[in-house]
């Protein structure tokens, strides 16, 4: 668990080096090589870096503060010894000397595993990296080679040396058997070869938001743009989420480095207040230093004014712009969260410009800024939509519109140039515009409209010219995947019956040519029975197979029928999308303007057979129909 999980002595064994002018090898017992090979160095008159040592052997020690000696521990003491108790105790000192020969440094083989040492910022993790590498020579010295060339690049850093996990154990035993196998390292190997203890800082408490932190958001990329208009300032939690997380007042305590030096804490003063508030939305949980509140929930949370947190499912207020509230998201929550704007000044904007709203239902009196989202089941817009806003929904209901809705069903009292796509949508009054719907119907047209249905169109008073009514199946957003996946079908089931067919074929010349035969197995195994006679297992087992013949001759016809059934079925469904525009239909209540157009688009083959209308023409019902020599005409049947 810490540093001292385990404790050896240092098997290096000592090597013959010839000694280079006046300077012989020194053996010496040290507490501190770095500063025991500059001191040497400096003696004869060298740098630090033209010596070099090996480890002969280690002692560990501890004491109390100001005792007047050392205590060593033996191996099985120090088991026992180094827990976190005693290693978080500042009054415990921990040493180690470590007697090393001391020699010049000469050229010789380098250790062949090129590795790394490396830490964080207080030493209490000490990683060993081996990168990728090739051609490493093996050898059955190589694993207690690799753990001394450990322990002297430890001890060169003034570390303690000799600590390693069983989970450092294992590390360095796959990495031993990698190149006993390949001679190589194919990846990267990150081994901790020292792990000691953080300091724990003392606090006075502190409160935990955690609803603000999950919408801090991760930070981008130095060069990302930031979209402020994004930021959300109303902020939603899901049920069974962990809100609020209030810690109490928390004792510091030390840490110890990979020195076996004691590390301090600090105290930090993070929270003045811990007595949170909450309503009945909250689930609380406690254990001995911290308590937790969950959403019992999903909505926006809310603090009143006398500071307790509450969950509401209905959020009110005046705008949703940059300044007050930022973009609302509650999709996440798959809740029914409505969101009500009142402010109803028709000379600012209740949705900003740049706005996002996510959420089950968004009301509001007054207007949708430029560039303004809204996407959610339910919408109602009081006042306009801008040129540039946009709406997803499965209900609309808007005051007037200029922008752009997708929806199942829209409900507009007048449209200026806005953009409709939708299942049915009605319009009290139309000027300019789009609308693609499968039905549309339309109280009063002025100019310079254009309407796509794949059903049906209808209008009450047509007060204008310009106007385009077109009927074309492939308007239907799905019509072209509804098309695609029954031709798939069709083609994967006439393939099924082509092979059944086959099949049906074979079996039958089967059973057919095996007729004869069959009838002279029958008659000698009705002989041998009457004489009592052992009947040969082969003469059944060919019985057997003409049986199993038949019974899947007849399993595959029935098969067969029903899926001709289904290609019929299937092959309908087709002839209905492709056809369903001579079932469409267009209706005008009134005489007709003049050029007014009426389009109907045929699927196959690709035609399209249109009328523009004159001053007074009547007629209120359009259908496309088909004469006896296969031409297209619009049957007009008047009021």
């Amino acid at each position: 668990m810490a540093i001292m999980d385990l404790f050896k002595t240092s098997k290096a064994a000592p090597e013959t080096v010839a000694a280079e002018g006046s300077f012989e090898n020194i053996v010496l017992y040290s507490d501190n090589i770095p500063q025991d090979l500059t001191k040497i160095a400096a003696r004869y008159g060298i740098s630090p870096k033209q010596l070099d040592f090996r480890i002969l052997a280690y002692k560990t020690l501890y004491r109390q503060k100001n005792a007047p000696k050392y205590n060593e521990l033996t191996l099985l003491e120090q088991e026992r010894f180094f827990t976190e108790e005693n290693l978080r105790n500042p009054n415990i000192e921990i040493r180690q000397k470590i007697k090393i020969e001391v020699f010049l440094k000469q050229k010789q083989p380098k250790f062949p595993i090129k590795m790394s040492l490396g830490g964080n910022k207080e030493l209490t993790k000490i990683v060993m990296k081996v990168p990728p590498q090739e051609q490493i020579a093996y050898s059955e010295r190589l694993h207690a080679s690799l753990v001394s060339q450990i322990d002297v690049r430890k001890a060169r850093l003034g570390l303690l040396i000799g600590f390693l996990h069983q989970k450092s154990k294992a590390q360095i035993t796959s990495l031993i058997s990698e190149i006993q196998v390949n001679g190589s390292v194919a990846q990267e190997h990150k081994i901790n070869v020292c792990e000691g203890l953080d300091p724990i800082n003392q606090n006075n408490g502190e409160l935990i938001l955690h609803y603000l932190e999950k919408e801090a958001g991760e930070e981008g990329d130095a060069e990302d743009r930031i979209d402020h208009s994004q930021r959300d300032f109303m902020h939603t939690v899901k049920e069974g989420e962990l809100v609020i997380e209030a810690k109490r007042f928390q004792q510091g305590r030390p840490g110890r480095n990979c020195k076996g030096e004691v590390l301090d804490f600090s105290k930090i003063e993070l929270c003045e207040d811990l007595d949170v508030k909450v309503s009945e939305d909250f689930r609380i949980e406690e254990d001995d230093d911290t308590t937790y509140y969950y959403a019992l929930k999903s909505g926006f949370i809310y603090q009143g004014d006398d500071g307790r947190f509450e969950i509401k499912d209905e959020l009110c207020v005046d705008e949703v712009s940059f300044r007050s509230t930022g973009s609302i998201d509650t999709a996440e929550n798959d809740q029914n969260i409505k969101i009500n704007i009142e402010g109803g000044d028709y000379l600012r904007d209740a949705i900003g410009q740049g706005i996002k709203v996510e959420s089950s239902e968004v009301r509001t009196k007054g207007n949708m800024g430029s560039g303004a989202e809204v996407r959610a089941q339910v919408v109602e817009i009081g006042g306009q939509t801008h040129q540039s806003a946009k709406i997803y929904a499965d209900e609309v209901n808007v005051h007037l519109h200029k922008g752009f809705i997708e929806a199942k069903e829209v409900h507009v009292n007048i449209i200026e140039n806005g953009k409709i796509e939708a299942d049915r949508v009605w319009v009290e009054k139309m000027s300019g515009g789009e609308i693609i719907a499968k039905e549309v119907y339309l109280k009063e047209v002025l100019s310079n409209a254009t309407v796509i249905a794949s059903q049906y169109i209808e209008m009450e008073i047509l007060n204008g010219n310009g106007n385009k009514f077109i009927i074309d199946p492939k308007s239907q957003k799905d019509f072209k995947e509804q098309v695609e996946k029954v031709e798939e079908d069709i083609a994967s089931l006439k393939e099924e019956i082509k092979g059944k067919t086959k099949k049906i074929k074979v079996l039958r010349r089967k059973i057919k040519n095996d007729q004869e035969n069959v009838r002279q197995i029958n008659e000698t195994v009705l002989s041998l029975k009457q004489r009592n006679a052992t009947v040969p297992l082969s003469l059944i087992n060919k019985l057997k197979s003409n049986q199993e013949n038949i019974k899947e001759h007849n399993l595959l016809l029935k098969e067969l029928k029903d899926d001709k059934i289904a290609l019929e079925m299937l092959e309908a469904d087709l002839r209905e999308l492709i056809n369903s525009v001579f079932s469409a239909k267009v209706v005008n209540r009134t005489v007709w303007k003049e050029f007014n157009e009426v389009k109907f688009k045929v699927v196959e083959p690709p035609v399209e057979v249109s009328h523009l209308f004159v001053d007074g023409e009547m007629s209120e019902e359009i259908m496309l129909k088909t004469l006896e020599d296969g031409k297209y005409v619009l049957e007009r049947k008047k009021g």
